[in-house]
């Protein structure tokens, strides 16, 4: 029952990765009272719960009918693989996708307990409800309809890949950009905070020039970076938005600025 070809291993990737989207879409939206198109991709697709599905299946699957043991099989997989995974996205892109600081017993904002729990909980329902409908539809699939079926979500799901990967590093860029010009405006602040200290009286009009001068510096160098802002690409803004709780592992004070201004 079990014994999948591997062009219906991907279909079932695919089935699941489109769910969490939704899942993770609706929960999102309803948090921030707002539509919120989820994930790392452009597409409805989180490729995270694709990959989860099909690990928690290999392991789950023959402990099929064993509840217990499905579900420490399923806690104890998720975790390891939600933690590779999160390491491995700060390692490339530099940006933490999900942060679990917030909550108790949670290790390096990766995984926690809550989240591992629940991982537990989705095993047994994947083995138990999830599954067989799927397997009921795969079923019914020819091997020529599904290869082509597979052919065509594949080369989608491809393009949208590389095309995100490219906006994730441009994203990066962008903000180490974005952090140079804020250092320099946070250095002209503090050269204008300097010379207010002292007396107005004793200001002479070369001094008082000079910080006319450097008060329209600033103001210039600040709607640069609104203008910077403004101008990014639209899929760079997307992805801001759809992950509420991306942090940086380098620029996170920049990247809530970005956020900031995307607001305005």
């Amino acid at each position: 029952m079990y014994d999948y070809s591997f062009t219906q291993w991907l279909l079932i990737f695919y089935i699941y990765a489109f769910a969490g989207w939704i899942f993770e879409c609706c929960v999102v939206s309803v948090q921030q009272k707002r539509l919120v198109n989820r994930g790392f991709l452009r597409g409805p697709m989180l490729p995270i719960y694709g990959f989860g599905a099909i690990i928690m299946l290999y392991t789950a699957l023959p402990l099929h009918g064993h509840i217990i043991k499905v579900y420490f099989a399923g806690v104890f997989v998720a975790t390891i693989f939600e933690y590779i995974v999160g390491v491995l996205m700060e390692a490339i892109f530099h940006v933490k996708y999900w942060d679990y600081s917030e909550h108790k017993f949670q290790f390096q904002g990766r995984i926690c307990l809550q989240s591992s729990l629940a991982w537990g909980v989705l095993s047994v329902l994947l083995v138990s409800v999830f599954q067989p409908p799927i397997d009921y539809l795969l079923g019914e699939f020819n091997a020529v309809p599904l290869m082509f079926t597979v052919i065509i979500i594949s080369v989608y799901f491809v393009t949208d890949v590389v095309a995100s990967i490219k906006t994730a590093f441009d994203l990066s860029r962008s903000l180490a950009e974005l952090d140079k010009m804020r250092l320099e405006v946070r250095r002209m602040k503090k050269v204008l905070a300097d010379q207010a200290e002292q007396k107005r009286d004793e200001l002479s009009s070369m001094v008082k020039q000079g910080r006319s001068q450097l008060e329209e510096a600033i103001s210039a160098a600040d709607q640069k970076i609104d203008k910077t802002v403004e101008q990014m690409h639209f899929l760079r803004k997307s992805m801001i938005k759809g992950n509420p709780t991306l942090k940086s592992t380098r620029f996170n004070d920049t990247l809530e600025d970005l956020r900031r201004r995307l607001r305005k």
